[in-house]
């Protein structure tokens, strides 16, 4: 086996173990596309891409505060706007086409849906991003929670990145008005490919007010690997 072949597996397995939101799979045709390019070039860049860039300053600041940012009664924040239109045009296999009200609450604000749908009773949570990196893994991607309907609150204060320090990696919707999420930790030194610490945190919808508020049960609980 050729020396360009065994590091193209070793960049797959690497890939594929950093999947940095459960939700979203990864197209065939990006698999594929790892064992196309040949040259010096090509090798280099694809071994650099899972081990370096080094963290920049931390965003994940607000897991360690008790500051909840959801407000009752609110609109759902809207997508952010992209200079040039980013990259989901080529991104097709990993959006979601609407199919409940609440899908369509997120997309009238800009969102375009990824992952699945989590119902449980009144409960619904839905996931939306504004753009993909060139593994389409999503970046300025958001959660949003509905109460029977109704906007309750989002996962994060901002929209996030993958494979950035506070990046949702998975949601899990358990029982009605109850969720947990599991969020990336990286220190400056640490490679994209591997964070060092995986922050864990509750939420709670509080339907006792006027509107009903998704509410954090901050702050969340970090453990190293």
């Amino acid at each position: 086996m050729s020396d360009f072949l065994v590091e193209s597996l070793h960049f797959r397995r690497l890939f594929i173990a950093n999947d940095p939101l459960s939700l979203i799979s990864t197209p065939m045709s990006i698999q594929s596309c790892i064992f196309l390019f040949s040259g010096p070039l090509a090798v280099g860049s694809m071994l650099l891409a899972p081990t370096a860039l080094a963290q920049a300053e931390s965003t994940a600041a607000w897991l360690e505060s008790d500051t909840n940012w959801n407000q009752s009664g609110v609109a759902i924040p809207e997508a952010p706007v992209l200079e040039g239109g980013g990259n989901l045009p080529n991104c097709q296999d990993v959006v979601r086409p609407a199919a409940l009200p609440e899908d369509d609450q997120v997309t009238a604000a800009g969102w375009t849906l990824s992952g699945s749908a989590q119902i449980f009773g009144d409960t619904t949570v839905i996931t939306g991003m504004a753009n993909a990196d060139g593994m389409c893994r999503p970046l300025s991607y958001q959660v949003f929670v509905f109460t029977d309907g109704v906007f309750s609150g989002t996962l994060a204060p901002e929209p996030m990145d993958a494979r950035t320090d506070g990046s949702l990696v998975s949601v899990d919707l358990y029982r009605q008005g109850y969720l947990s999420a599991t969020f990336n930790r990286y220190t400056p030194e640490d490679p994209l490919c591997c964070p060092s610490a995986y922050s864990f945190l509750f939420y709670e919808v509080d339907t006792q007010g006027e509107a009903p508020l998704l509410m954090p049960k901050l702050p969340a609980s970090t453990n190293a690997e």
